[in-house]
């Protein structure tokens, strides 16, 4: 049956079954590795065959980490930094309002200091100063006395700005990872793993990690005491954690629970969270969206002093402000968000397929929080941004097959500031230019999202029942952490049945509900309630996690995607046939030759009636009209049908007649001995000495034939002398007549929405 792909619950992604590795290789490396094959599949897919690639994946080894000099500049970075340090220099840390901005300053600080250096950290104001360099900054700290500026996570596209502050005699060193754009700075160094012609073995280092890099050669040794602030920033960035950067967030993970620094144990403390307890997703989702809040609303700059502190009662008051402002932060978003989704959503919006959202008054704090949530519902790459007089400014946020830094920057000269990478952006531009910024977003769109109208989202593979444990979710965790390049494995999920079905959040947005008896929260899928109640069958693409609640842990899913089939089943089922059945223009599907001329001749039919048996080509609005002898006559019917299909299931009485007893067998048996060599055409005989049914006698005598209890010599029964002994289960007739009924059971009595489940298990739909 050809699954109609009409939807309910309109899935998000575009679902990407990863191609499962063969039974004898998961075999194989479970028992190499002593894991589970759970695990061992997804080791598989990770391209993990063996034993030491496992050891270099599991266990996080400082030595693996590259050589710092092969990055592009680094020994005359080095240089420099040694000059200014011997000659006392002011050195100052020109750094950025987001996490990898501040956890880079911070790391650049502390390596600084660690050679005898006192260099100023500045945190640019993100509504001020902008993203990146800004020429009356730099002007002013020349003015200041600064005669070297280390920027971090910054720089690589300022070139204007550090060309202009090189040539009135004030150096710089620039350390950053973001998107190279065509004109580059003239500085004394510039240290990028992606710079062009350099071959430094990995490109994808944060803009902490790059720090973390400068630190290391400017140290001789890897500052191990910073490693922390590494790890925060290449997961708050996003960036791929594979090679070098899995090794700083493992080994900046394994820092935090044992040894945690105090402006971050505070931060955690005011979350509620335990140091011992903290993981990427901590980081992800607690830590980092409370140091990005003071840039989004105010000054970044107390992020570096949290961070740095020694002081218990400065961290302390520190977190506890970060938070109140973060909370903020939470109010604007749902504000704003609302507002720009209402405008995503309009009418004359509907057929763009990248978004650009401005207005007057929104906070430009948060508008990358908001483009991301506007992503995550439409799928379409989005750029929100403020108004304010003639300018426009904002961040955008876009989906892996659409690169929006070479969208915008195709047209760079109609911003006034832009800079980004792949999936993020800033930018400000004149208001009059929006319309054609967006009209490039559009070109690019034709090509990058012809074929790719939704993000794709990987299946790692299947779960049943059985493997809903808080043991699988444990085993999981050996493979974090997870991000970008080594992705949480998703698992596709076919529940029985869901429960309990309820929205959550102030706003309803949010969806709880269970799954055989599992808890599975869906954030941002609040407005599917009614249609994941009433469904029938369904699919859900889930995250295994853990829940702790009043010190006990539980397994918890969360809701990546679901996919709700809109297959509606036509029950036209009644105890006995009528003529109301047969009335609709539908094709009337029969199993049974005779059973299609009895009712054809009885009753009027609105449509063509058919044999199964005899339909090849796929047939729309079908019903399926009496009952099939077994489960493969039904299956060969949900292979010539689609959905949606109507069921009627007649039947006679005579077609329904139960199993005989064991003790009707032993009745019948004792019958043909007391007169051997009976007339088979005499039957009825039997059924009245007996009290049984003809039909019943005659699977009697069938299920003795093939069990040798009795021989038929052309019209003569005979009984076997001495028979072996044989279970009557043990004989085919047997036991299809008993599948019959209970199939012939099941399809007149499920309840609408088991009968379609049934149907679609039997069918293995796929869809």
């Amino acid at each position: 049956m050809q699954l109609e792909r009409t939807i309910i619950v309109d899935v998000r992604y575009d679902w990407q079954y990863q191609p499962a590795p063969s039974s004898t290789e998961i075999q194989a490396l479970s028992q190499e590795l002593a894991v589970s094959p759970l695990v061992a599949t997804l080791l598989l897919e990770r391209g993990i065959n063996s034993a030491d690639a496992w050891d270099r994946f599991a266990h996080p080894d400082m030595a693996a980490l590259h050589d710092p000099f092969a990055l592009h500049d680094m020994q005359k970075a080095i240089d420099r930094i040694q000059q200014a340090v011997a000659e006392n220099q002011k050195i100052t840390i020109y750094g950025d309002y987001d996490v990898d901005g501040l956890t880079s300053a911070t790391i650049m600080l502390e390596a600084l200091q660690s050679v005898g250096a006192e260099p100023d950290v500045y945190i640019p104001n993100r509504f001020t100063d902008g993203y990146g360099p800004n020429a009356e900054v730099y002007r002013y700290l020349q003015k200041s006395g600064t005669q070297l500026v280390i920027t971090v996570d910054n720089g690589i596209a300022g070139a204007e700005v550090i060309d202009e502050a090189m040539a009135n005699g004030m150096d710089v060193i620039v350390t950053d990872h973001h998107e190279l754009p065509q004109i580059l700075p003239q500085a004394v160094a510039v240290v990028h793993p992606r710079y062009p012609g350099s071959d430094y073995p990995f490109g994808d280092l944060s803009g902490a990690g790059v720090a973390f890099k400068v630190a290391t050669a400017l140290l001789g040794e890897v500052p191990i005491e910073s490693v922390d602030l590494a790890a925060l920033g290449a997961v708050a960035d996003l960036v791929s954690l594979t090679d070098e950067n899995r090794i700083l967030v493992q080994l900046g993970l394994q820092l935090i629970h044992q040894q945690p620094r105090l402006g971050i144990s505070a931060l955690l403390e005011v979350a509620d969270v335990k140091p011992e307890a903290v993981n990427e997703t901590t980081i992800g989702f607690v830590i980092g969206p409370r140091l990005n809040a003071l840039g989004r609303l105010g000054d970044a700059g107390e992020g570096v002093d949290l961070l740095t502190t020694f002081d218990e009662t400065e961290a302390e008051v520190l977190a506890k402000k970060i938070n109140t402002i973060n909370e903020e932060r939470q109010k604007l978003v749902q504000q704003i968000t609302i507002e720009a989704l209402a405008m995503a959503q309009s009418p004359d919006r509907a057929n763009d397929q990248t978004l650009l959202l401005a207005h007057e008054g929104w906070h430009e704090g948060v508008l990358g929080i908001v483009a991301s949530r506007i992503v995550e519902t439409t799928g379409k790459p989005t750029v929100v941004m403020r108004i304010e007089g003639d300018q426009a400014k904002g961040s955008g946020r876009s989906v892996p097959a659409y690169h929006l830094f070479n969208s915008v920057d195709a047209v760079r000269d109609l911003t006034t500031h832009f800079g980004g990478h792949h999936m993020a952006i800033g930018l400000t531009a004149p208001v009059a230019n929006l319309d054609a910024i967006h009209a490039a977003m559009e070109k690019a769109a034709v090509i990058s999202l012809a074929e790719t109208p939704k993000p794709p989202l990987t299946i790692a593979g299947r779960l049943e029942q059985q493997d809903l444990t808080l043991a699988n979710y444990e085993a999981l965790r050996a493979l974090a952490p997870f991000g970008s390049g080594n992705p949480q494995p998703v698992f596709e999920l076919k529940p029985k049945a869901i429960s309990d079905v309820r929205t959550m959040g102030k706003d309803g947005s949010h969806l709880r509900f269970k799954t055989d008896g599992i808890s599975v929260v869906g954030f941002g899928f609040g407005a599917a309630q009614a249609e994941m109640t009433a469904a029938t069958q369904m699919k859900l693409a889930v995250l295994l996690e853990e829940n702790v609640w009043q010190g006990r842990t539980s397994l918890q899913l969360r809701l990546k995607d679901v996919k709700v089939p809109s297959v509606p089943i036509k029950d036209l089922r009644l105890p006995k046939p009528s003529g109301e059945q047969f009335r609709a223009s539908s094709t009337y599907l029969f199993f049974n030759e005779k059973k299609m001329q009895q009712l054809t001749h009885q009753y009027t039919f609105g449509g063509p009636t058919q044999l199964v048996s005899q339909q090849q080509a796929p047939v729309e609005n079908a019903v399926l009209v009496d009952l099939p002898t077994d489960e493969a006559s039904l299956k060969q019917a949900l292979n010539v049908t689609t959905w949606p299909i109507g069921v009627i299931f007649s039947s006679t009485p005579a077609e329904l007649v139960g199993m005989p007893t064991r003790t009707e067998f032993g009745q019948v048996l004792r019958f043909l001995q007391q007169q051997p060599h009976f007339d088979k055409h005499h039957l009825p005989q039997i059924a009245t000495a007996t009290h049984l049914a003809v039909s019943q006698v005659i699977l009697i005598i069938q299920v003795f034939f093939e069990l040798n209890f009795v021989t038929i010599d052309g019209a003569f029964i005979s009984p076997v002398e001495n028979p072996a002994k044989q279970a009557l289960e043990s004989a085919s007739a047997y036991s299809n007549r008993q599948a019959f009924l209970n199939l012939a059971h099941q399809l007149q009595t499920l309840p609408t929405r088991e009968l379609l489940h049934y149907l679609q298990t039997l069918e293995g739909l796929e869809g």
